[in-house]
């Protein structure tokens, strides 16, 4: 890694005291599995949090999430986002990732807030709870964990190599030595030789062999606008992801990694890629939808994130002006030695 600017120093020096001074707990015998990243954002975490709780479920056992909810307004309070029946705030409370979690995984309960101890032994009393999954948690010290894994997006691994705020990395690179499962994603977007490269330099950083490779596989486009929450996925009207082939599409998105994004559109066909992006959790204003609708035409194709749909949901009937609009739906998947992934997993119970 290049020399350290003086805020990287200052940021590292906080992080290490963080690790000192937070003594890590546990609710008492439940077994928590942490997904996190070494970078912020860009590493495709929410849908691979989905793919890791279904996954769960279908060992029989009941999954819980704790998270931590940047953005929302119940950040310091926190409290039960879903019962995994109704959810009790918004998306602007609960900020947009847990929002997006409750929508994709009915019957989990979610809890947001910065004390994820408290929140883990509300929901195991209130839920009957018997294993926690901890978003966001590769850098939350306070909470023992038996298991973490950490996403490494690998079309942009470490970023410019240099930690906040000069750069992404919110820990050097040799802090993966603290992980027990490392996922490579967005795998396809990269070519083979230069995935061979990236998976022997990170395995010869973590110092082990757990590293699987995963793709997040377009299914279907979703039209909008359409109203968001537990209650409507069943009303969504979904199309075909040929409808975008051959087609010039607007890019819409406020996200960790917008151009990854880009290059999926391109993969299922768009001719062309016209970019609209904002930063990651990027709250929308009347004042940008505006702006975003003098640009793109009533019959031009415009795509978003089911992410970025959360926190334009507000604008529907600015929104409704255009006839192709969707945000594009992901799923999270292993790509190669998936039972050995899921032999890990089971190694905590």
């Amino acid at each position: 890694m290049s020399k350290k600017f003086p805020l990287e120093q200052i940021y590292q020096f906080g992080d290490k005291l963080n690790k000192i001074i937070k003594k890590p707990k546990r609710i008492n015998d439940i077994p928590v599995i942490s997904i996190g990243n070494l970078t912020t954002g860009g590493t495709g975490k929410t849908p691979a949090a989905v793919y890791i709780v279904k996954l769960l479920q279908k060992m029989n056992y009941k999954p819980g999430i704790l998270t931590r909810g940047y953005g929302g307004t119940i950040y310091k309070d926190g409290g039960i986002l879903s019962d995994g029946k109704e959810l009790f705030f918004s998306e602007r409370e609960s900020g947009d990732e847990p929002y997006l979690l409750s929508v994709n995984l009915p019957g989990t309960p979610i809890a947001v807030g910065k004390d994820r101890y408290l929140n883990g032994q509300k929901m195991e009393h209130l839920y009957d709870v018997n294993v926690f999954v901890l978003d966001d948690g590769f850098q939350h010290y306070s909470l023992q964990r038996d298991l973490d894994i950490v996403l490494i997006d690998a079309t942009n691994p470490f970023g410019n190599g240099h930690l906040l705020p000069h750069g992404s990395l919110r820990e050097p690179v040799e802090a993966l030595k603290r992980s027990d499962v490392i996922i490579l994603t967005k795998t396809s977007l990269l070519a083979e030789d230069k995935l061979s490269e990236l998976k022997k330099r990170v395995q010869e950083i973590a110092g082990h062999s757990m590293i699987f490779l995963s793709n997040h596989t377009p299914s279907h486009l979703v039209q909008l606008p359409a109203p968001y929450g537990l209650s409507f996925v069943s009303d969504w009207k979904k199309e075909k992801l040929s409808i975008i082939k051959n087609k010039s599409i607007w890019a819409l998105s406020g996200i960790g990694n917008h151009r990854a994004f880009e290059k999926t559109l391109l993969s299922l066909g768009a001719s062309e890629i016209l970019n609209i992006s904002y930063r990651d959790h990027y709250r929308y204003t009347l004042k940008d939808v505006l702006s975003i609708l003098k640009r793109v035409a009533k019959d031009d194709y415009l795509v978003t994130t089911e992410k970025d749909w959360i926190r334009m949901q507000y604008f529907k009937d600015q929104f409704s002006l255009l006839n192709h609009f969707y945000f594009l739906s992901i799923q999270f998947s292993i790509t190669e030695q998936e039972s050995r992934f899921i032999d890990k997993i089971s190694s905590v119970f």
